[in-house]
């Protein structure tokens, strides 16, 4: 709550967004409509979804995960955005302070 006051946003006003919300679980098409959506805004933060990575103006994309994996996304990324799009490894090491 004191960040929403903090925010400028009243406890009435987060209450109506709540109750809106819960409004929106009685809608029949609701998860039609979350699926029309879903590549348009996943594609957002997911590079090589539906949007190219360069075409996100200040997109920065981080993840986590087993070499194997890293390589099959961006294998993946190759394809879907083109030859130049390249998955950057962080190890530990990079962080040591020497």
């Amino acid at each position: 709550m004191a960040n929403d006051l903090a925010d400028g946003l009243a406890p009435e006003v987060v209450t109506a967004f709540h109750k809106a919300i819960l409004a929106l679980r009685r809608d029949p098409k609701l998860g039609d409509e979350l699926f029309r959506r879903m590549n348009t805004v996943y594609g957002r933060v997911l590079p090589g979804m539906n949007a190219k990575a360069k075409d996100v103006p200040g997109g920065v994309y981080f993840a986590i995960g087993p070499e194997q994996q890293l390589a099959a996304w961006e294998a993946y990324l190759k394809k879907a955005d083109g030859p130049a799009a390249r998955v950057f490894r962080l190890y530990p090491r990079d962080f040591w302070v020497e």
